[in-house]
């Protein structure tokens, strides 16, 4: 015998939560990113060819990787907590 229950439809993927919507912090996050590489990039290939000092360099470097746990710690922060 068929029961006349309807389905029931189970949601396998939980929605992504947060105080700011994770998309638009995933963007943004994306951005930072890629802006603070480039400039990097950019930076570097300066020192290579000497119109810049090398401590510059480094400190962009420096920079780029404290920008970037930072976003990425915000972003799992406002996923996880929000």
């Amino acid at each position: 015998m068929q029961s006349d229950d309807p389905d029931v439809v189970i949601q396998v993927k939980a929605k992504a939560r947060g105080m700011i919507k994770p998309t638009l912090v995933r963007w943004i996050a994306f951005i930072v990113i890629t802006i603070s590489l480039v400039v990097c990039t950019t930076l570097c290939i300066l020192a290579i060819w000497k119109f810049t000092e090398s401590e510059t360099v480094w400190r962009a470097i420096t920079t780029f990787i404290v920008v970037s746990v930072a976003t990425a710690i915000f972003t799992f922060v406002n996923e996880k907590l929000g």
